[in-house]
């Protein structure tokens, strides 16, 4: 059975990261967000869980000078993470 969901990430701060480009992590998000539920699939109860308002999908460490593809990605997994550790309620 095909399942279709609807993300959107209305904000995310980054925080500390001076002169980044936002549109390149924000690209590498979007892309690696979309690869982990295709290939690892969509974490129990999300296909019904209705309006997420927030998800904090806890703290993960950076290099320095990582490019802003790999913080994109980064920030993907933590997400993805965050999704599944969350308790649905619609």
């Amino acid at each position: 059975m095909e399942v279709a969901i609807e993300i959107e990430i209305a904000e995310i701060a980054l925080i500390g990261f001076g002169g980044i480009d936002r549109e390149r992590v924000r690209a590498a998000l979007v892309a690696e967000l979309s690869r982990l539920l295709a290939e690892e699939g969509i974490p129990a109860g999300l296909s019904s869980a209705g309006t997420i308002e927030t998800l904090d999908s806890g703290a993960f460490r950076l290099a320095p000078g990582m490019r802003p593809e790999r913080i994109g990605q980064q920030i993907a997994l933590a997400l993805y993470r965050g999704i599944a550790r969350t308790v649905f309620t619609t």
